[in-house]
């Protein structure tokens, strides 16, 4: 028995302490790493650019992916090392993962598949934090990155995880700027003349207007007659605006269309359906000839 404490004691004093120092390695390289993300990310801030707003999001794309990477690297490192210190041999437990990773492969394939996309994906800046984007059918804002996977969230609230290496075509409905579009059915009995200049006064308001106004790049264009469906004269305006306030300018304008169009008398299109009754001559009433 006393035997069996003196060995603990031994182990303790030894091994114990190598990996209790391991474990305090481990804590310093957390927060040495919290220190790298947080300088990579006011160096990337402050450099010179014409939109701050996009600069600040790709540094936190940069953060939130180096964070995650530096994560796993000291994991791994602690974890070797830890079993180096038990005694669990280290080199034949390498040569057998060469025997197990044929069995692995497939699997191992698919996780170095997405970290390269999701590597590419960075350094091509092809999406960022915030971002709205459209992958796989799916189209949601981007909360977070790492080289394996994409978080997206739609907008009913649902959260998708997609994997890097499953991202073919990225739709990014928010880089640089965006286009808002509105499409306006008009009765065939209204005059289009007259809903046109509505639609042109409608975007000369928004110019100077102090709320809306800054949202938007370049004056609205009201195009003309876009069709001639079965119950509508549609006309078209279109309006390119800042990243990602599209919806914004799109929910002011339908407001103001709507408002404008009553004001002037202008009929809105809806579905209708004209019924004609024809009297039948008396002989051929109930089938009779």
């Amino acid at each position: 028995m006393n035997q069996t404490l003196d060995q603990m004691k031994q182990w303790l004093l030894t091994h114990g302490l190598a990996i209790l120092a391991i474990l305090v390695l481990c804590v310093a390289a957390y927060f040495l790493l919290g220190l790298l993300v947080r300088f990579v990310t006011r160096r990337v801030k402050s450099l010179d650019a014409k939109d701050d707003t996009l600069l600040d999001r790709r540094a936190d794309t940069i953060s939130d992916v180096l964070y995650s990477a530096g994560l796993v690297v000291i994991f791994v490192t602690a974890l070797v090392m830890v079993l180096e210190e038990i005694g669990v041999p280290i080199a034949p437990l390498l040569a057998s993962v060469g025997v197990v990773g044929l069995a692995l492969g497939l699997g191992a394939q698919t996780l170095v598949k997405d970290v390269i996309s999701g590597l590419f994906i960075l350094l091509e800046n092809q999406y960022m934090i915030t971002d709205v984007i459209e992958v796989n059918g799916i189209v949601g804002n981007v909360e977070m990155m790492t080289l394996r996977a994409t978080t997206l969230r739609d907008a009913a609230g649902t959260l998708y995880i997609v994997p890097n290496g499953e991202i073919r075509i990225v739709a990014n409905r928010t880089r640089d700027w965006s286009r808002a579009i509105i499409d306006v059915g008009i009765a065939y009995e209204a005059d289009v003349d007259r809903a046109l200049a509505a639609l042109q006064s409608i975007g000369e308001e928004m110019v100077a207007d102090a709320e809306i106004g800054p949202l938007l790049l370049e004056a609205p264009q009201v195009t003309g007659v876009e069709g001639l469906e079965e119950w509508a004269v549609r006309l078209r305006m279109m309006v390119k605006t800042k990243p990602n306030q599209q919806w914004d300018v799109q929910r002011y304008l339908r407001r103001r269309i709507r408002l404008e169009f009553a004001d002037q008398g202008i009929d809105l299109a809806f579905p209708r359906q004209e019924v004609a009754l024809v009297n039948m001559p008396a002989g051929e009433k109930n089938g009779d000839s």
